[in-house]
């Protein structure tokens, strides 16, 4: 093989080096700006998860409470039919108090409902409509 063939040879052999060493360089640009975007979206996920969790304690809390309340509080109206002690007036006064806060818990519960529906999209049409509504 002459000088020319050979120099012609090792320029090309150059030449695809440098092109796959630029693209390499470019192939490692691509993984570290998606390993980059993956990472945060992790973390985005991650406080998404955690603010979610957070809410789930917090409407817990909203429902057993007052429910504990209303449980206690209609099992005085009981006592206090069961002693004879009571005035009509007053057991009906207590009833509708207990019917509101059973009501706000009602909307507790849809509100906890509509969160975890949103979260997921798994819920049949009619499934996410007696949850929410």
């Amino acid at each position: 093989m002459d000088n020319n063939a050979m120099t012609e040879k090792l320029n090309n052999l150059e030449a695809m080096a440098a092109s796959l060493n630029e693209l390499l360089t470019v192939q490692e640009t691509v993984v570290a700006e998606q390993s980059e975007r993956i990472r945060k979206d992790e973390i985005a996920l991650k406080e998404s998860n955690e603010r979610f969790i957070a809410f789930i304690k917090e409407a817990a809390m909203r429902l057993k409470n007052p429910m504990e309340v209303v449980e206690q509080n209609i099992s005085l109206v009981i006592d206090d039919v069961e002693r004879g002690q009571f005035d009509n007036r007053d057991i009906l006064l207590q009833l509708k108090i207990q019917i509101r806060n059973l009501e706000q818990i009602r909307k507790n519960i849809i509100e906890l409902n509509k969160a975890i529906v949103d979260r997921s999209g798994d819920f049949s049409e009619s499934s996410r409509k007696f949850l929410t509504e």
